[in-house]
């Protein structure tokens, strides 16, 4: 892990030679203390975005009017920013104005959580004005200085709040917990897709039914994008969160697990892209299902199929590893998996009856379709051919 600390470690050398501050900041040494597993290095320096402009020969300004410059070195980016205080957020989102500074403490006192307003310096000293790192031990989430502030500047914080109890297992401090209740009504003021990203990111996590407990407990719900309850008390904390495998089959169980009236309507109001929405339709509907054909398998494909049994198991409490195997064993006596692998097209058909186009032939494929996916006739060309010149004259 220290790798990708002691690669970015040049860059806070190239910085720092030229008479600079440079430290690693944020996510990077939040993770670092609890020994997960690191994406991205950020820096913050006491160089302005110009003079890391001219440090470095590759940068890109993704945010230089609020000091944020990317730099690209050794093939790797590198998200370096001024230190910076911040004047006050009008649009719950930005500050509306921002002054470099010099001094590492008044930056990091802008940021939202304790764990995160840590910095590391290249030689892996930590700097924490805040007691993040106890926080870390303690596991609670504690805002930098008081919380009121911090949810009424960005109310997405509240998310982030429940986002890293869900996914790092901790709770939350009481103070930090009431602001987040008294500030819940500005998430209406956010955009869905930013709460759309934090709550995927909850749900990824093993305390993901603490957290949603939690949200519904401080009267979070009403404010989400699609206003959700709890279907019975205690139904979050009993549902084992950690066995699902995807991003569907967990949106899947949020609708079983909540009141939801519309379900196609439930996930186009958090606006998920269209084929997630039609995943978690079909997992929905394969959880629904008590009994399985060939040919609803065929037609639901067995993963979805399976993500269905996975979610029925757990909401009933049933054994997922011997349906599991009844399911794929169904699944392998089904000798086609698409329409393509049919020896005939439309014009064969077409050829072989002799007669015009029309809806006939999507009929005749459907029924010959459902022949082969039963069992009934065999993947075979001349007796396909048989079977189509039969076809109608029953």
């Amino acid at each position: 892990m220290n790798k990708l600390f002691e690669e970015a470690a040049s860059v806070i050398d190239q910085i720092e030679s030229r008479g600079f501050e440079a430290y690693f900041v944020g996510g990077c040494v939040r993770d670092y203390c609890l020994d997960r597993p690191i994406k991205d290095i950020d820096i913050a320096s006491s160089a302005k975005p110009e003079e890391i402009q001219r440090i470095f020969p590759k940068t890109i300004p993704v945010g230089i009017e609020h000091g944020t410059v990317i730099v690209r070195y050794n093939q790797v980016s590198y998200e370096v920013t001024t230190f910076r205080k911040e004047d006050k957020y009008e649009d719950f989102r930005r500050p509306s104005k921002v002054w470099f500074v010099t001094d590492l403490e008044e930056d990091l006192a802008r940021r939202d959580f304790t764990f995160n307003a840590m910095a590391m310096n290249k030689n892996f000293e930590l700097i924490d004005p805040f007691n993040g790192r106890e926080d870390l031990k303690r596991q609670q989430i504690r805002t930098v200085g008081k919380p009121e502030q911090r949810f009424s500047e960005d109310p997405l914080r509240i998310m982030r709040a429940f986002r890293f109890m869900s996914v790092y297992g901790m709770r939350i401090e009481e103070k930090t917990k009431l602001a987040l209740k008294n500030n819940a009504p500005l998430l209406k003021r956010i955009s869905t897709e930013r709460i759309t990203v934090e709550f995927k990111k909850m749900l990824e996590g093993e305390m993901a039914g603490s957290a949603l407990q939690l949200m519904q407990d401080s009267g979070v719900f009403p404010y989400m994008p699609y206003p959700l309850e709890e279907i019975s008390k205690g139904s979050f904390l009993s549902f084992d969160w950690s066995s699902l495998e995807s991003e569907e089959q967990r949106w899947a169980a949020v609708i079983v697990l909540t009141k939801v009236d519309d379900e196609r309507d439930f996930l186009k109001q958090w606006k998920l892209p269209n084929k997630v929405i039609q995943t978690v339709l079909t997992i929905l509907s394969s959880y629904k299902k008590a009994g399985w054909t060939k040919m609803d398998l065929y037609t639901t494909g067995l993963t979805s199929a399976l993500s269905g049994l996975r979610l029925r198991c757990l909401i009933q409490d049933e054994s997922y590893e011997e349906q599991e195997r009844k399911l794929k064993h169904l699944a392998d006596e089904i000798i086609i998996q698409s329409r393509d692998e049919i020896p005939l097209n439309g014009e064969d058909i077409l050829q072989i009856k002799q007669e015009s186009p029309g809806v006939w032939v999507g009929q005749l494929f459907q029924e010959l379709e459902k022949e082969i996916v039963e069992g009934k006739l065999p993947l075979s060309e001349r007796e396909i051919r048989d079977w189509v010149r039969r076809w109608g004259k029953q």
